[in-house]
């Protein structure tokens, strides 16, 4: 039977990336999730402040601790990321129940949709198995409070260095690198889009490159993106689905543990 997760994997393989519309609720989660966050974002930064951990990994991050390409250029917004269901490493999170309820909802909504998509590709790649990955994926939410900047760029040219990246924006501004040039790309309201990452570039062999992306600054005031960032869990080794028969795979898990630090970030943490 063709399913969704059967188009979505024939898109990354043929295309680069995919759209998947929300069904069975899923449209209803995302808005809920964007009403909790517009409401966040309005408090003041000192007040958002209680909820940063002391590595910034967990819970709210201020502009100016991530970046695409260079510390010098930091990515124009804050925002505010769950790890998995783990409520107890953001700080003072029983204060704002709303907030992380619409994250957990919509987390489990799409762990389906990886799930079965990255499980498709790895079929069709040889019959492998999709790796498991909910422990060690996270959901940050963008806010670009800075549309007077001078910039022409929120974010520079970059890739996420995940396995996939699910995101929906609410406004204009995300470009895609497909075949030599960027391309301005929107999410309708109903709709997710599925970017791969450096981490399925090694897992399929190099069948499906990272897809390279950047947010045009087009002085939007009210933009909002909602990413769910897939890494494998990092307990077992990882392997390539393209490890050719009497070799010694290689484990991967360094690798994809060390990615965050390419965006000043910490490293994808054992949970």
């Amino acid at each position: 039977m063709i399913t969704a997760a059967t188009h979505a994997a024939g898109d990354l393989l043929r295309d680069g990336y995919a759209r998947i519309s929300l069904r069975d609720g899923g449209e209803d989660l995302l808005h809920r999730v964007l009403g909790e966050s517009r409401l966040f974002f309005a408090r003041p930064v000192d007040e958002k402040e209680r909820y940063a951990a002391a590595d910034f990994n967990f819970g709210y991050r201020p502009l100016g601790r991530e970046f695409s390409v260079s510390a010098e250029r930091p990515d124009l917004n804050d925002c505010f990321t769950l790890w998995h269901d783990r409520l107890d490493l953001v700080p003072n999170s029983a204060e704002i129940p709303e907030l992380t309820g619409a994250l957990l909802a919509w987390r489990e909504y799409l762990s389906t949709i990886v799930a079965e998509t990255v499980g498709e590709v790895a079929a069709q790649l040889g019959g492998h198995k999709a790796p498991p990955f909910e422990a060690a994926s996270y959901l940050q939410l963008n806010n670009y409070a800075t549309a007077d900047s001078d910039r022409d760029l929120l974010q520079d040219k970059h890739e996420d260095g995940h396995l996939i990246t699910v995101i929906h924006a609410t406004e204009p501004g995300l470009e895609l690198w497909l075949d030599g040039e960027a391309r301005p790309v929107r999410t309708a309201a109903d709709e997710v889009i599925l970017m791969p990452g450096s981490v399925l570039t090694d897992l399929s062999g190099g069948r499906i490159p990272a897809l390279y992306h950047q947010v045009r600054n087009l002085r939007l005031a009210n933009r909002t993106a909602l990413m769910y960032f897939v890494n494998p869990e990092l307990t077992e080794p990882v392997h390539s689905w393209a490890t050719e028969p009497g070799t010694t795979p290689v484990d991967l898990r360094e690798r994809i543990r060390s990615y965050p630090a390419m965006f000043g970030l910490p490293n994808v943490p054992a949970l």
